[in-house]
């Protein structure tokens, strides 16, 4: 907001003004309410580079994570694009985490990245064939020992490239340090800081693509599988658990083993039908929350005010004894949008390790 006007306003003696108020305030002084919300949103979402899908050679010292993924977006020259696809394509990719990488952090590569101190791909393979995922992972699956062959699905949230949410995937399986099978289901987001309504729309058509992936793995030889949805992506979740549960009477997936919903991003008021209608929640189901969530703020803003899952901090105030609440405000910081702090924040990934593992 450099360029706002840098005019004061007197306020009430010890007062002092929520940094979001104090941006759409000034916002408005210079530019119309829907242009002051769109700038806030800019402001806030557009600090990280564009990731890219980016090939790099294996160095000494990198660690290499191999990530199943499932998009039902449309294959392009790199990898997948925004564009919604009617068919779910498959593939598996092996990610270099590089030797110098800070945890909490996804160091996205440039175009010419250094293996050393960027994430990178090694190697990356598709397929349209459900029968050849199923193949890939039944192998991944017998190279485990039993009690060991628990599967992850991570749904990224809004505004994210295909290449941005599986470095995303990959450092949250490195820095939890996770032992599970990981699986990207990546639904075609805009990758767009002006495409959050676009996004709406693209979380509400995959719901049945993710419903069959995750009747795929249900099927498979994976002993279980938990879930994880950030942000709009736990609103996909949260479909999709409601659209199965109506389909199979209230039943859900005999192998699902938890839901962890991060800043979910979704109308408090259509969580609790969406919970009615399933019949009750999952468990355990653990909704990760934070009053300091400057994103959330925002899309109540642009939802017409009506509060967001992901700004509740108390269990109590949710009002059902399904969902266990935690609250993630006290590994926020002041200059973040406080909208990732689970994957972020070193102290908050520590208590989170507890309810993940268990």
């Amino acid at each position: 907001f450099f360029f706002f006007s840098r005019r004061k306003r007197r306020s009430p003696p010890f007062y002092k003004e929520p940094p979001l108020i104090k941006a759409r305030r000034m916002a408005q002084s210079f530019l119309s309410p829907k242009l002051a919300l769109i700038a806030a949103l800019m402001f806030l979402t557009a600090c990280a580079e564009r990731a890219e899908v980016v090939m790099v050679p294996q160095v000494a010292g990198a660690s290499v994570h191999e990530v199943l993924f499932a998009p039902n977006r449309a294959p392009n020259a790199r990898l997948f694009g925004n564009t919604r696809s009617a068919t779910t394509s498959y593939g598996t990719a092996r990610v270099s985490v590089p030797p110098a990488h800070e945890k909490g952090v996804v160091e996205y590569p440039t175009s010419t990245a250094n293996p050393k101190t960027e994430f990178g791909i090694l190697s990356a393979k598709t397929t349209q064939s459900a029968a050849s995922f199923d193949t890939v992972l039944a192998q991944r699956v017998a190279a485990r020992a039993k009690g060991n062959r628990r599967a992850v699905v991570y749904v990224h949230g809004y505004n994210n490239t295909f290449a941005e949410a599986l470095y995303m995937n990959t450092q949250i399986i490195h820095d939890y340090q996770s032992p599970d099978i990981p699986v990207l289901f990546s639904w075609p987001s805009a990758g767009d800081n002006l495409g959050y309504l676009q996004d709406a729309g693209s979380v509400m058509y995959s719901r049945s693509a993710l419903e069959a992936l995750l009747d795929q793995l249900n099927a498979s030889g994976v002993e279980s599988f938990v879930i994880i949805g950030h942000s709009i992506g736990s609103q996909l979740v949260m479909e999709a658990l409601r659209q199965h549960a109506i389909r199979n009477h209230g039943q859900t997936w005999s192998k699902l083993d938890g839901v962890l919903l991060v800043s979910p991003d979704i109308d408090v008021d259509n969580f609790e039908q969406q919970r009615k209608d399933m019949g009750g929640l999952p468990q355990p189901f653990v909704v990760v929350g934070s009053g300091k969530d400057r994103l959330l703020k925002i899309s109540g803003v642009i939802n017409g005010g009506e509060a967001r899952l992901g700004t509740i901090e108390d269990t109590e105030v949710l009002g059902n004894d399904d969902a266990t609440v935690v609250s993630a405000s006290f590994a926020t910081h002041m200059l973040s949008t406080n909208h990732t702090t689970a994957f972020t924040s070193p102290a908050m990934m520590a208590l989170l390790q507890g309810y993940y593992q268990d």
